[in-house]
Protein backbone atom coordinates (compact mmCIF):
# COMPACT_ATOMS: atom_id res chain seq x y z
CA UNK A 1 0.00 0.00 0.00
CA UNK A 2 2.81 2.49 0.57
CA UNK A 3 4.84 1.59 -2.48
CA UNK A 4 1.14 2.71 -4.39
CA UNK A 5 0.79 6.18 -2.24
CA UNK A 6 4.48 6.66 -2.55
CA UNK A 7 3.94 5.96 -6.96
CA UNK A 8 0.75 8.14 -6.81
CA UNK A 9 2.37 11.06 -5.35
CA UNK A 10 4.19 12.25 -8.01
CA UNK A 11 1.50 11.69 -10.80
CA UNK A 12 -0.75 13.61 -8.43
CA UNK A 13 1.83 16.67 -8.52
CA UNK A 14 1.70 16.36 -11.68
CA UNK A 15 -2.09 16.60 -12.58
CA UNK A 16 -2.68 18.99 -9.95
CA UNK A 17 0.49 21.00 -11.39
CA UNK A 18 -1.11 21.03 -14.83
CA UNK A 19 -4.81 21.53 -13.78
CA UNK A 20 -3.34 25.18 -12.29
CA UNK A 21 -2.17 26.13 -15.20
CA UNK A 22 -5.31 25.11 -16.93
CA UNK A 23 -6.57 27.90 -14.57
CA UNK A 24 -4.23 30.18 -15.21
CA UNK A 25 -4.36 30.16 -18.57
CA UNK A 26 -8.06 30.40 -18.77
CA UNK A 27 -7.67 33.46 -16.63
CA UNK A 28 -5.07 35.14 -18.19
CA UNK A 29 -7.09 34.49 -21.43
CA UNK A 30 -9.81 36.40 -19.40
CA UNK A 31 -8.09 39.49 -18.52
CA UNK A 32 -6.45 39.41 -22.36
CA UNK A 33 -10.15 39.95 -23.71
CA UNK A 34 -11.50 42.30 -20.71
CA UNK A 35 -8.72 44.85 -21.37
CA UNK A 36 -9.40 44.16 -24.71
CA UNK A 37 -13.14 45.33 -24.30
CA UNK A 38 -11.81 48.42 -22.30
CA UNK A 39 -9.29 49.00 -24.83
CA UNK A 40 -6.87 49.81 -21.68
CA UNK A 41 -3.44 49.74 -23.07
CA UNK A 42 -2.25 49.61 -19.19
CA UNK A 43 -4.40 47.03 -18.55
CA UNK A 44 -3.56 45.08 -22.04
CA UNK A 45 0.20 45.31 -21.47
CA UNK A 46 -0.45 43.61 -17.86
CA UNK A 47 -2.76 41.10 -19.38
CA UNK A 48 -0.44 39.72 -21.98
CA UNK A 49 2.67 39.58 -18.97
CA UNK A 50 0.09 37.00 -17.58
CA UNK A 51 -0.55 35.45 -21.04
CA UNK A 52 3.08 34.67 -21.12
CA UNK A 53 3.59 33.61 -17.90
CA UNK A 54 0.46 31.59 -18.60
CA UNK A 55 2.16 29.98 -21.66
CA UNK A 56 5.12 29.23 -19.82
CA UNK A 57 3.55 27.30 -16.97
CA UNK A 58 1.49 25.36 -19.65
CA UNK A 59 4.64 24.30 -21.32
CA UNK A 60 6.17 23.63 -17.87
CA UNK A 61 3.53 21.29 -17.18
CA UNK A 62 3.18 19.41 -20.91
CA UNK A 63 6.60 18.68 -19.94
CA UNK A 64 5.97 17.31 -16.57
CA UNK A 65 3.25 15.07 -18.18
CA UNK A 66 5.55 13.66 -20.94
CA UNK A 67 8.08 12.89 -18.29
CA UNK A 68 5.04 10.60 -16.36
CA UNK A 69 4.43 6.82 -16.58
CA UNK A 70 1.64 6.84 -18.28
CA UNK A 71 1.02 3.05 -17.67
CA UNK A 72 -0.59 3.27 -15.00
CA UNK A 73 -2.83 6.46 -14.95
CA UNK A 74 -3.04 6.52 -18.83
CA UNK A 75 -6.78 7.30 -19.20
CA UNK A 76 -6.61 10.26 -16.35
CA UNK A 77 -3.03 11.61 -17.61
CA UNK A 78 -4.68 11.39 -21.36
CA UNK A 79 -7.49 13.86 -20.51
CA UNK A 80 -5.70 15.90 -18.58
CA UNK A 81 -3.04 16.37 -21.89
CA UNK A 82 -5.70 17.26 -23.77
CA UNK A 83 -7.06 19.60 -21.47
CA UNK A 84 -3.46 21.27 -21.41
CA UNK A 85 -3.21 20.93 -25.21
CA UNK A 86 -6.85 22.95 -25.30
CA UNK A 87 -5.51 25.34 -23.64
CA UNK A 88 -2.17 25.95 -25.27
CA UNK A 89 -4.31 26.60 -28.05
CA UNK A 90 -7.25 28.90 -26.36
CA UNK A 91 -3.81 30.94 -25.98
CA UNK A 92 -2.16 30.82 -29.24
CA UNK A 93 -5.28 32.48 -30.85
CA UNK A 94 -5.96 34.86 -28.02
CA UNK A 95 -2.30 35.66 -28.59
CA UNK A 96 -1.86 36.10 -32.35
CA UNK A 97 -5.21 38.21 -31.64
CA UNK A 98 -3.20 40.37 -29.56
CA UNK A 99 -0.70 40.80 -32.24
CA UNK A 100 -0.22 44.64 -33.29
CA UNK A 101 0.58 45.30 -37.14
CA UNK A 102 3.37 47.06 -37.93
CA UNK A 103 3.11 50.57 -38.93
CA UNK A 104 4.59 50.71 -42.81
CA UNK A 105 6.80 54.07 -42.59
Amino acid sequence: MTQVNQHQMPIRHVIDNAEKAIQVAKDAEMAVRHAQLQSDPHKLSAALAELESAQQALAKAQSQMAAQDHEHHEQELVQVQNQLDQAQQSLDVVASNTEQPRQIR
